[in-house]
């Protein structure tokens, strides 16, 4: 229990941190998810040519982080890493994917539309909504929902 409630304020202080620099940045945001789903319902100020030039820098961001980490992190904690797998067929991972996507998507238009305007509570909101759908998630994933993570190359043999 006290394991969840300091990742829950690691990843609240991860948010908060984001969200600022982001903010400072002109908008900047570190998930494609958020500004795609915003484009699509209509919202936000990206026009169909940021977006598509926004959404593949994000994710050629979350690559170079990626990345970075691998090489920077010390061969000697390569072992605690838990990499992303496929931990059940494929056809209850596309549902766990498909209801885990559409819950968290839902939640952060509440919270970012119809939540509260403090920042800090706003961060807390939506770390809420994630830590418990990660943690569910990762039955089906190891820690992470994002599909695009469960082909991740385990570097621990290395």
């Amino acid at each position: 229990m006290a394991s969840l409630f300091i990742t829950t304020l690691i990843v609240f202080v991860i948010f908060l941190m984001f969200g600022f620099l982001g903010d400072a940045l002109g908008g900047a945001g570190f998930n494609p998810t958020g500004n795609a789903a915003l484009y699509a319902a209509g919202l936000g100020d990206d026009s169909l040519l940021s977006a598509a030039v926004r959404c593949p820098a994000q994710v050629a961001g979350a690559v170079a982080g990626s990345l970075a980490i691998m090489e920077l992190m010390p061969k000697q904690y390569h072992h605690m890493l838990e990499w992303p797998a496929l931990k059940v067929d494929v056809q209850a991972r596309v549902i766990a994917e498909g209801v885990f996507t559409f819950i968290i998507t839902f939640m952060v238009f509440v919270v970012v539309l119809r939540g509260p305007k403090s920042a800090l509570l706003k961060n807390w909101l939506l770390t809420m909504v994630t830590v418990p759908l990660v943690v569910a998630g990762s039955k089906y994933t190891g820690p992470s929902m994002n599909p695009a993570n469960t082909g991740a190359v385990d570097i621990s043999d290395e």
